[in-house]
C-alpha cells in the first residue's frame, strides 16, 4: 500500500510503500557525500528516515511515518522537493542522477536493496517533470497541489 510521497517540481507525486521511499532517500544521501556542498542536505535527509541500523521492532513505526528519537518528533515520509531551496533541489536531483547509474550496476550489488524497476518508475517521473510533460499525465495523485513549505537547510 502506498504510504510515502515524493513531490516533483511540477507537483506530480511518486507514492509507494515506505521501504522504497527510505531506499530512495538513502541513495540521495550516499551520493550527496560526493557532491560539493551536499553534506548539509545529506545530514537533513538522514533525519527524514530512520537510522539504517535501528531495529524496526523497537521503533514507533506506522509506514507513512515514524517517531524519531534523534529529534523527539514524529516524522512523516513526505518530501515535497519544491520545499527545498533552489540549490538543494539541484543537489538532490544531481544525487539521484548519480545514483541511477549505480542502481543498475551489476558490479555494485550491495549499493541498495531497492528494486531497479521501482527506481526507474521514480526516475521516469523526474524525467517527465524536467521535460515539462503535464504533471497529471503520470502521477500517483489525481491533483496538483501548491507548496508553501520551506524545508531543509539553507532557508535563512
Amino acid at each position: 500500500m502506498a504510504s510515502c510521497f515524493i513531490v516533483f517540481k511540477d507537483g506530480r507525486c511518486f507514492s509507494r510503500r515506505w521501504t522504497g521511499y527510505d531506499y530512495i532517500i538513502r541513495i540521495a544521501i550516499q551520493e550527496l557525500a560526493f557532491i560539493e556542498n551536499g553534506k548539509p542536505l545529506a545530514e537533513w535527509l538522514e533525519l527524514q528516515i530512520p537510522p539504517e541500523d535501528e531495529d524496526e521492532d523497537k521503533r514507533a513505526e506506522s509506514g507513512y511515518g515514524f517517531y524519531s528519537a534523534r529529534t523527539n518528533e514524529w516524522i512523516n515520509r513526505h518530501l515535497d522537493t519544491r520545499s527545498l531551496t533552489e540549490e538543494n533541489q539541484k543537489l538532490f536531483w544531481k544525487a539521484i542522477e548519480n545514483g541511477r547509474i549505480k542502481v543498475h550496476d551489476p558490479e555494485l550489488p550491495d549499493y541498495t536493496d531497492l528494486n531497479p524497476e521501482y527506481f526507474d518508475l521514480f526516475y521516469e517521473m523526474y524525467r517527465l517533470s524536467e521535460d515539462g510533460a503535464p504533471p497529471l499525465e503520470y502521477s500517483h495523485w489525481g491533483i496538483v497541489t501548491e507548496c508553501h513549505e520551506k524545508d531543509g537547510p539553507g532557508w535563512e
